[in-house]
């Protein structure tokens, strides 16, 4: 039987025919976003539009059955055509839009981890940080969740009662019945399973640990996204293994990035050696502000090691800094790691003093950049007693003392009503904590030059007058008398370990040498190095 009206799905299915060719040729990446970023209300839109748009093709098959229903004539000059485009290009639009914010939740963790992962393997960290960073308060929030009926159930859960003696002896406590702790076990195993129905959480934490342990993503967020790698360390739950290590790295190898002009721009004091710390330098500003955050991350260990590693494994970095100084005293400096990592321990160590930390911050650091640069320096040359700097290597001495004798200096500069009362008002609080065991590190590092053959006498008696200064200024302070004694100690008869005879005999003979005037405000110091020849 002929029909007399027939149905135009050419349009259709050259629109559904590109739709399927666009996809094909789409790579996984771009597929797996698209995919995060719609949701079932967006499908729900899809999927409503789709059958509006076969309704109006199918007019005249509805029509003969009775299931069209007309709203009246076409207004506007549009036709059954041209509505059927405006369909396709608003829902085309809105997918587009809908499509440049991808939605993290936890019923799509799993599409979300597998996208990251893509990313990651090929390497595209732009896009993977413009993916993570918008989604990352999120991420955290999937990492510590647990169903409710396991929450529940770990809150019936009776605890369990400490008794030391029990777990000195590794029996049983005498104090819980045998029905209590079958209560309790039993209530435990059950929310393990409870909770082991939902793997979002676990995702997550995989998925933290990825982006954290990444070489080379860490070292991409140094340098281009800085601000996101500290966003990750604010948040503890996120910092997995060696993270503080890596960043710490990347910043060091980069002299352009922003941690080296930070250093650069930091040059404000707030104080006589304090350095100011305004929130326009955020990386220096994030972890010296409360030194607490840089002890919390171990960042002295962090900048220790990536110092240490390049004077021990780094020839190029040796050669260069066994030539003589040049401009490295004006510009060089500022692109040197050892440098770098040398004023950021001034930085953390002052305001470790100013905040009243008891902890040294392993400042002891100084020590052993010390006996790495004496191990690379060169032989002593001719000439180096006609430069104030010879080499590089001896700018960057003058820099660690200086520096650690600024630590002792700095104990006459705390204002102990600016710390914390919760600091201040523990029972074994000591004011000059860091000052004195800054004087126990300096005693060290001088111990080290003035000992090594490496070092012209000129240059021993620099350093050694730059220490001495520190303390004729503070030796007449009844209030830092302890720091004083320390002082006096530690250069002398040293630390754990007493000073060699030949140690004090050269500083005796370097102390000789030295301007009359400061041998002469300094006679406790002279005395005790006389007594110490006995």
């Amino acid at each position: 039987m002929p029909n007399g009206t027939s149905i135009d799905t050419s349009s259709l299915l050259t629109i559904l025919g590109l739709i399927a060719a666009v996809w094909a040729i789409v790579p996984a990446a771009t597929r797996l976003r698209f995919r995060l970023s719609v949701t079932w209300f967006d499908w729900l839109i899809v999927v409503g539009v789709f059958l509006a748009v076969h309704y109006l093709v199918f007019e005249p098959a509805l029509r003969s059955v009775g299931l069209y229903h007309s709203f009246g004539p076409w207004k506007w000059g549009l036709d059954k055509s041209s509505s059927i485009y405006l369909l396709l290009l608003g829902l085309g639009l809105f997918l587009l839009v809908r499509a440049r914010a991808p939605k993290l939740a936890r019923r799509n963790i799993g599409l979300f981890a597998k996208l990251v992962d893509n990313l990651l393997l090929t390497k595209r960290y732009d896009e993977l940080v413009s993916l993570v960073e918008p989604q990352f308060s999120k991420l955290l929030n999937i990492s510590r969740y647990r169903p409710v009926l396991a929450r529940a159930v770990a809150k019936m859960t009776p605890r369990s009662t400490f008794d030391l003696e029990a777990i000195l002896s590794g029996v049983r406590s005498k104090h819980e019945n045998q029905l209590k702790r079958w209560i309790r076990s039993t209530l435990r195993r059950l929310e393990s399973t409870i909770a082991g129905w939902d793997s979002s959480a676990d995702q997550a934490q995989e998925l933290l640990r990825s982006l954290s342990n990444s070489p080379s993503l860490v070292s991409h967020l140094a340098a281009a996204y800085p601000d996101f790698g500290l966003r990750i360390l604010e948040r503890p739950e996120a910092v997995r293994e060696d993270f503080v290590e890596l960043f710490m790295d990347a910043l060091l190898s980069d002299s352009g990035s922003r941690l080296y002009v930070e250093l650069k721009n930091n040059e404000n004091l707030n104080g006589r050696h304090r350095l100011a710390l305004p929130p326009t330098n955020r990386i220096l500003h994030f972890f010296f502000k409360d030194v607490s955050v840089a002890a919390h991350h171990g960042l002295y260990r962090a900048i220790g090691e990536s110092v240490l590693r390049r004077l021990d494994e780094d020839p190029k970095l040796v050669e260069a800094y066994n030539r003589s100084l040049g401009y490295f005293g004006e510009v060089g400096k500022y692109h040197s790691p050892v440098y770098a990592g040398i004023k950021l321990f001034e930085i953390m160590i002052h305001e470790g003093i100013h905040q009243g930390q008891q902890d040294h911050l392993w400042l002891f650091y100084f020590t052993h950049f010390t006996d790495a640069i004496l191990e690379q320096l060169r032989d002593v040359a001719p000439d180096d007693g006609n430069h104030e700097f010879p080499t590089s290597f001896h700018y960057l001495l003058y820099q660690i003392v200086s520096i650690a004798s600024n630590w002792v200096d700095d104990c006459l500069e705390v204002d102990v009503a600016v710390i914390d009362k919760n600091v201040t008002e523990k029972p074994d609080f000591n004011v000059y904590y860091i000052p004195e065991k800054a004087t126990d590190a300096l005693g060290t590092i001088i111990q080290s030059i003035i000992s090594s053959l490496k070092i012209d006498d000129r240059f021993k008696h620099y350093m050694l007058e730059i220490s001495l200064s520190r303390y004729r200024r503070i030796k007449d302070t009844t209030r830092v008398v302890a720091v004083t004694q320390s002082f006096i100690k530690s250069l002398i008869y040293g630390l754990d370990l007493p000073t060699k005879p030949n140690y004090r005999r050269e500083l005796r003979r370097v102390f000789g040498k030295l301007d009359h005037v400061l041998r002469h405000d300094i006679p406790e110091f002279a005395q005790a190095l006389e007594g110490a020849q006995q």
